[in-house]
């Protein structure tokens, strides 16, 4: 409403010189006041003469017509990610460099990682079990519910079981900002979503629960100022299960294995991260710092690696 109220506003100022208007509204202000036709008319003559010198110039005229008739684009994710999520969206290349994304300013090592996302960002982390990728998806739900909002992180697979609880006393501690879920139906998740008012969620896994990459982009649709983070199973050659779907239609991909979380994405270039703090993460320091290889480390599209190959290629532009 408040835009719609702005570019009136706008308009008006484009159609209508300041001078007459300015003339109109003195001239009544004045009738009022003093209730005759002659301090109407000193009125306008005064308003006159005040907005003549406030015209808009031609070149602020076009400035104004090109930002009312141009649809405005919303920062957004790798399906909407500011021009196709618009009726008939269409931008210059001089409105696309100048416009501002909403972002979500990320420090530390998830700056490092992950980069500044924006604000509805669709994250994917997969692997194979016990690799790490839950206490990763843990430790993002704390890093993100202690500094930019209310999280909800819906466990399917554990539910309310011991070893979540085990997970959150470790990597989560006691935070009145991060609300976990044991829900294993899809209707469940997004009525909870929609009535939640949660700034990111995640859904660990989409496999578990039998989610579709058509039901990601629903819930996604409906929950527009929302980031998802969306956690899959992955087969025995390391691949995530699933349509290729998913991997195109967000914005990083992050594969876990032994520990490590490497991730590609629209936000930074190919990234790693130790998961484990302690003797694992001084012992991949040590290799790397030795030359040696670290498993998993590769982005050549072979084996694993192909589905993020596929998804550079393809999805990220």
């Amino acid at each position: 409403m408040e835009n719609n109220k702005e570019l009136i506003g706008k308009a008006f100022s484009v159609v209508v010189p300041p001078k007459y208007t300015y003339a109109v509204a003195l001239g009544a202000l004045a009738r009022y006041y003093f209730g005759d036709s002659t301090a109407a008319l000193v009125g306008a003559a005064v308003g006159y003469a005040i907005g003549a010198g406030s015209e808009v110039k031609v070149e602020d005229k076009r400035t104004i017509i090109e930002e009312i008739f141009t649809p405005r684009a919303q920062g957004g994710s790798a399906s909407t990610d500011g021009l196709s999520g618009t009726d008939g969206g269409i931008m210059s290349a001089g409105q696309l460099l100048r416009y501002k994304y909403d972002e979500v300013p990320f420090t530390g090592e998830w700056l490092a990682f992950v980069g500044r996302p924006s604000v509805k960002f669709h994250a994917m982390i997969y692997g194979r079990p016990k690799q790490g990728k839950s206490i990763l998806s843990v430790k993002w739900a704390k890093y993100l519910s202690e500094n930019f909002g209310r999280v909800l992180y819906v466990a399917s697979e554990e539910g309310f079981s011991k070893t979540l609880q085990k997970k959150v006393a470790e990597f989560a501690m006691d935070n009145n900002n991060l609300d976990f879920a044991n829900f294993r139906d899809f209707e469940q998740i997004k009525a909870a979503v929609n009535a939640g008012n949660y700034k990111f969620v995640f859904i660990d896994s989409v496999n578990f629960i039998k989610i579709t990459p058509e039901d990601v982009e629903d819930i996604k649709a409906e929950n527009p100022g929302t980031a998802f983070i969306t956690i899959q199973q992955a087969t025995k050659s390391g691949q995530f299960r699933g349509s290729q779907e998913f991997a195109h239609n967000c914005d990083v991909v992050i594969r876990v294995e032994n520990g490590i979380a490497y991730q590609q994405g629209r936000f930074a270039e190919h990234t790693e991260m130790a998961i484990f703090d302690g003797p694992e993460k001084t012992q991949k320091e040590k290799d790397a710092a030795a030359g040696v290889p670290v498993m998993g480390a590769s982005y050549e599209p072979e084996e694993a690696n192909s589905q993020l190959s596929l998804f550079t290629q393809e999805a990220m532009f």
